[in-house]
């Protein structure tokens, strides 16, 4: 009896190799634009973190004293925050001198495996930049 199906090995093999490929290049894909996202909420987190620690009360300066106004600093942490492109939240909070972001970002996947979506967050912290001692300025 003459055998009349050959090649179905390598047919078979074709296939699971085109799978394997295409999953990891699914995984690739989504993990550097995660990366990346992951820099832009970092970024976007620190660059809040600083407008906020701006916020330097003006009424305490003139009395050689650096300190956070805290309303004005969440103010300006919240809008620094919100300004920058798909960022679903941002979170500010002033403790003392120091002023808190936290930003949190929705990310498409370019090749979604399990969600369209996801999200990515990061938080950063800063105090207020001033020379020398107080009332060096």
């Amino acid at each position: 009896m003459k055998s009349t199906q050959r090649g179905q090995t390598l047919v078979v093999f074709t296939i699971v190799c085109a799978f394997i490929l295409l999953g990891t290049m699914a995984l690739v894909g989504n993990s550097q634009v995660l990366f990346v996202n992951a820099d832009r909420a970092d970024a976007a987190a620190l660059l809040a973190a600083q407008a906020g620690a701006s916020a330097i009360d003006v009424g305490a300066l003139y009395n050689d004293q650096v300190v956070i106004a805290p309303d004005e600093a969440v103010s300006r942490c919240e809008q620094a925050g919100a300004a920058q492109a798909s960022v679903l939240t941002v979170t500010c909070t002033v403790s003392g001198n120091t002023v808190t972001a936290k930003v949190v970002r929705r990310v498409q996947m370019p090749l979604p495996i399990w969600s369209g979506f996801e999200t990515v967050s990061a938080t950063r912290t800063a105090r207020p930049a001033y020379g020398g001692a107080t009332g060096g300025f």
